[in-house]
């Protein structure tokens, strides 16, 4: 995502208000049907270990965002880095959450375990709204109070039906959230950010790969036919992000936030429909659960919207 690269995490960059247009919602259609599409490309990968897979997304990424800072000379965040140093540190965590999140999805979906991961980015947003009153200090409404006693007791009956705890989905949700909120805090664009954190973590995975035995221990195989598929993870990650950053440019923000339900509802459709992984009733109640905490998220979102908000200030003045 997913949903690899976080969309709670480049909402930042969003305008108060946006006026939305036909390509704008083609071209963010196009970044959630990627997204939602991921389990496709992952599953052709499932002979590489998990980390292995991970580690060639970092470095594939790290090139293909090397080479757009260069055509675009973005440079402009280097300034903001050397003024604030932190930045690298807080940089390298955000680095290493979204490894973890991306390394969670990949075993997920290799593990035939896609439904669990498009419930934890389904129960992302409410995570979200958890953390923003946690770390954020933000104060609830009812209706994001209401949604989020939903989402809580998808868990627990889910720990009681299942006798266990929706670790993948769990971990997906967090890290992603995580992720998003540390990317609010940050003065960097999401590209730049990205890249910086591809780079601290590119170290990491040349001494992984150096003393693993996986494929990519290799050197000969860096050189083979083989490896083309695995440098695909790159321009796959960046691709969609790119298009979701151009989007947000062109689509009101209600809009958008209401159209990130299609990538965990793609690939839930996959996972049911295509793969055929067991949706019995002890699940679908679970998935209920969430489905109508997100529909009282999302109705709180539209009464809540930017333009809606401007309004009721142009009022008072």
């Amino acid at each position: 995502m997913s949903i690899d690269a976080s969309n709670n995490a480049h909402t930042k960059q969003q305008p108060a208000v946006v006026r939305t247009t036909n390509k704008g919602v083609l071209t963010a259609l196009a970044a959630f049907i990627i997204w939602g599409s991921f389990p496709f490309y992952f599953k052709q990968l499932g002979q590489y270990n998990a980390v292995e897979i991970i580690g060639h997304r970092i470095v594939w990424t790290f090139v293909c965002l090397s080479l757009v800072l260069i055509i675009g000379k973005r440079w402009q965040w280097l300034t903001t880095l050397k003024n604030n140093p932190r930045l690298i540190w807080v940089t390298f965590v955000s680095g290493l959450i979204i490894g973890c999140n991306w390394l969670t999805y990949v075993w997920a979906v290799n593990a035939n375990q896609i439904l669990e991961a498009s419930l934890g980015y389904f129960i992302s947003p409410l995570v979200g709204i958890m953390l923003s009153l946690v770390v954020l200090k933000e104060r609830l409404r009812p209706l994001q109070w209401l949604a989020v006693a939903f989402a809580l007791s998808s868990v627990l009956i889910q720990v009681v039906m299942l006798g266990k705890l929706p670790i993948v989905s769990l971990v997906l949700a967090l890290s992603f959230s995580v992720y998003g909120v540390m990317q609010r805090k940050t003065p960097l664009q999401a590209l730049d950010a990205l890249f910086l954190e591809t780079a601290l973590l590119l170290p990491i995975c040349i001494w992984w790969f150096l003393q693993a035995d996986v494929a990519s221990s290799q050197l000969a195989f860096w050189w083979s036919s083989d490896i083309w598929f695995l440098m695909l993870a790159g321009p796959v990650t960046l691709v969609p992000l790119l298009l979701f950053n151009q989007s947000t440019k062109m689509v009101a923000y209600s809009i958008l936030s209401f159209m990130n339900y299609l990538t965990p509802t793609i690939i839930f459709c996959l996972a049911v429909f295509y793969y055929h992984e067991p949706f019995d009733s002890k699940r679908l109640i679970i998935f209920s659960l969430i489905w109508i905490g997100l529909v009282l998220f999302s109705i709180d979102l539209w009464q809540n919207r930017p333009s809606k908000v401007l309004k009721r200030l142009q009022s008072k003045f």
